[in-house]
């Protein structure tokens, strides 16, 4: 497989200027950009729009790398003239190949070659901004055998837009998910609670905030008081003034959590909290060869039933939590409460039955794409 050489990576797109005056032919010669802020830009496999704005003091060109062409990168302008600033949309397809791709886009002043140049990377992950492939196929419903139902919608981007959990007529859990992509700003309407965030381009928040109740991330302390990295240790914290919370606590032992990594937590503490009254489970968690990122949800979420499970993981709306494998066992201090999970696959890899057993029972969920 070819590797994508990722140059000046941290460095900011200043002024790329070669000024060259002599009496016979004075001139000025170069580029200043406005975005991207970067020389490298990386995107999700679900992205597909950003602004390239810039100055050229001649007129210019844009030519494509004659390895990383970028096909999947579409943009308006490929000549120019000096003097003016440029704004215009590059878009992107969606990257349904299952792996990362780059691109790269040369600039060059076309009156004076040679005396100024610029470039610009862009890298476009296997993975969208929830952790899933961009290959991934939607899941529409997971309907299973204790009499539950999960139904699903989203976007063309695969933003989740709605889950309702069902199980025996009674409505377990009901979201709704829009998007402002103006001022980059999600809502949910959970039931009666309302919580909203800002989002980067993963789509994803940090917290999700309202009147009452806190979702999202914190971290965990050593007994020092300083914080551990997020790549050891963190948690996913329901947080509510006026009812239940429940906390999550990961331990991953040092495992990378940027995008397209794969990440396993080894253990995981659910702590949940009524009336001032804890109780905390503390689980092992065994994986299964089958990956986790096949389908639009997190399907690990599904292995303490319908009434433990948490929407917000289930829809992977916070990536860090999700688990790149499927489970196959989770087990605590006590023998007896040992779940095994087993799973059956689509042709492909997407789940087509999920099954879980505990205590001398099973519950076996069917998915729907």
């Amino acid at each position: 497989m070819k590797t994508f050489r990722i140059l000046l990576a941290s460095a900011a797109i200043t002024t790329l200027m070669t000024s060259c005056l002599s009496n016979d032919d004075p001139y000025n010669a170069g580029f200043m950009f406005n975005k991207p802020a970067f020389v490298l830009s990386a995107y999700y496999a679900n992205n597909q729009v950003d602004t390239i704005s810039f100055f050229s003091y001649g007129n210019w060109t844009i030519t494509r790398d004659a390895t990383y062409n970028g096909s999947w990168c579409s943009f308006d302008y490929t000549s120019g003239k000096g003097g003016v600033l440029y704004t215009f949309p590059i878009h992107f397809e969606q990257n349904t190949t299952g792996q990362p791709r780059g691109a790269i886009l040369h600039f060059a002043d076309t009156d004076h070659p040679g005396d100024a140049s610029a470039m610009l990377q862009y890298w476009q992950y296997a993975t969208r901004g929830d952790g899933t492939l961009g290959n991934a196929p939607d899941v529409k419903t997971i309907t299973g055998s204790d009499g539950s139902l999960f139904e699903f919608t989203y976007d063309a981007q695969h933003r989740p837009l709605s889950l309702r959990v069902i199980k025996e007529e009674s409505m377990l859990h009901n979201l709704s998910l829009s998007y402002r992509d103006a001022d980059s700003t999600m809502t949910v309407q959970d039931m009666a609670n309302t919580l909203s965030s800002r989002f980067g381009n993963d789509y994803q928040p940090l917290w999700l905030e309202g009147s009452s109740d806190t979702i999202g991330y914190y971290s965990q302390y050593y007994s020092n008081g300083m914080p551990i990295s997020a790549q050891n240790a963190f948690n996913l914290e329901h947080r509510s003034r006026f009812g239940s919370s429940t906390y999550y606590a990961f331990k991953l032992g040092g495992q990378s959590l940027n995008p397209d990594s794969l990440h396993l937590a080894d253990s995981l503490r659910i702590a949940r909290i009524h009336d001032d009254m804890a109780t905390v489970t503390k689980f092992a968690l065994h994986y299964s060869k089958a990956d986790n990122r096949c389908q639009s949800v997190d399907v690990n979420q599904l292995v303490f039933g319908a009434e433990q499970c948490d929407p917000y993981q289930l829809l992977s709306l916070f990536r860090f939590c999700r688990n790149t494998s499927i489970l196959s066992e989770v087990t605590t201090d006590n023998a007896a409460d040992r779940i095994s999970v087993s799973t059956t696959l689509n042709a492909d890899r997407s789940v087509s039955r999920l099954t879980v057993a505990s205590h001398g029972q099973e519950i076996t969920y069917t998915f729907e794409y």
